[in-house]
């Protein structure tokens, strides 16, 4: 039995982590209280994973650091089913969604895994990076309100979750956490996308106001950028915050609810927060500093949805730290990013053009013209024949023959 369970759990980390990149905590909760470990999934395979209640994060980060913001590598989409809130048992559920559910209202599951008291399923997607938070995260929310019938769990969405891992044990219902079902195949992301949540189009523009779905997803887009650049600020700051840190914590906690929908586990990633500043606050300072951005969050009131002025104004963010900025920038950065990007377009558009008509650039005819004197030198020939033969005068051979040399490739 025993051996069965470890080669059942070991099989698990091979699907779910053989490619991963990235951080993966492990955790458990004991008589001691709630714990966490960081490993790379080398590292993780070597650790014990069959004891009472270990959980392990599908998705990695790129820092041992399970806060939204680190987030590294997508790897899974999942749902908690706590069918014993139901009226259903969990025979009921299963068939249930075979039947009426997998390829008709969601994507049939690449586990469906019995953790005790409940049932967690999994869709294993092509790893994408955090970019693509937004589109994962309403994608969370569609199969949530899909599955609400069977005790879809609301705060088990975030993408820092940890799930209990088969061959460990839950200790409330004294049964080994088993998989009762698996499905040999990888989703894309956009496909699930396209396949259920055909309107959801990240860059559909129409006239009129767009459907609710796609503004909640444009506004989820907003805050995960927020956050992202909150703690970029803090890191050009080398976490001295010192004259911003209630304001800081503040923001991070009201974009965190926002994105998340998790309030306590956005106050736990307040407190890590401030726990990395240099002149940190004390534990109840921060609670008291940052409670009405739940409670702003709570009520929907759009008060501190600060506008990108707003924002550098108290905040007191430079120019240069504008430059690192993903959205809370000026006017004026965004027309030098603008510059930028249409100058790379009109780049790429002139390649293109010469691509089309058969024509290199003037890097490209410098490099063939090289090459070329490379050759000739091999066969012998000398310096007045190449000039010669190429069309080209004494200096451009001399300066082409110095290059050639420095280079190492004569």
């Amino acid at each position: 039995m025993g051996q069965a369970i470890k080669k059942n759990k070991v099989e698990y980390i091979d699907r779910v982590h053989g490619n991963s990149k990235g951080w993966i905590t492990r955790s458990c909760i004991d008589e001691n209280g709630y714990s966490q470990w960081h490993y790379k999934y080398l590292e993780l395979k070597e650790t014990d994973l069959t004891g009472e209640n270990i959980y392990i994060t599908l998705n990695t980060f790129y820092k041992p650091c399970r806060r939204l913001e680190c987030i590294k590598e997508l790897n899974f989409v999942y749902i908690d089913l706590d069918y014993y809130k139901t009226k259903y048992t969990k025979e009921q559920v299963i068939m249930n969604l075979e039947s009426n559910y997998f390829n008709k209202i969601i994507p049939a599951t690449n586990y469906i895994i019995d953790s005790g008291r409940g049932l967690a399923l999994l869709w294993n997607i092509n790893k994408v990076p955090s970019q693509a938070l937004p589109l994962w995260k309403a994608i969370q929310e569609y199969l949530y309100h899909q599955l609400k019938e069977f005790g879809a769990d609301r705060q088990a969405l975030d993408a820092t979750r940890v799930l209990r891992v088969p061959g460990s044990i839950n200790s409330k219902s004294k049964t080994v956490v088993s998989i009762i079902d698996e499905y040999d195949y990888i989703y894309d992301l956009r496909e699930i996308q396209k396949e259920y949540l055909p309107e959801l189009k990240p860059k559909e523009k129409k006239k009129g106001r767009p459907k609710k779905v796609n503004y909640v997803y444009r506004e989820r887009s907003l805050y995960y950028a927020r956050i992202q650049d909150i703690t970029k600020l803090c890191e050009l700051r080398e976490y001295d915050l010192r004259g911003h840190r209630e304001i800081i914590l503040f923001l991070y906690r009201y974009y965190l609810c926002s994105f998340t929908e998790d309030v306590q586990k956005a106050l736990e990633d307040v407190l890590e927060l401030n726990s990395m500043f240099i002149y940190p606050l004390k534990e109840n300072e921060v609670i008291r500093a940052t409670r009405s951005a739940e409670k702003c969050y709570l009520d929907k009131n759009k008060e501190y949805k600060y506008k990108n002025d707003t924002l550098i104004e108290i905040l007191e963010i430079t120019e240069d730290e504008e430059i690192q900025m993903r959205t809370i920038i000026s006017n004026r950065e965004y027309k030098r990013r603008k510059r930028v990007r249409d100058t790379e377009y009109q780049k790429n558009r002139y390649l293109e053009k010469l691509k089309l008509d058969g024509k290199v650039t003037e890097k490209e005819k410098l490099s063939q013209r090289r090459a070329k004197i490379k050759d000739l030198l091999a066969e012998g020939l000398k310096q007045k024949d190449i000039c010669s033969q190429l069309n080209i005068s004494k200096d451009t051979y001399i300066r082409d023959r110095k290059y050639l040399r420095e280079q190492g490739l004569i």
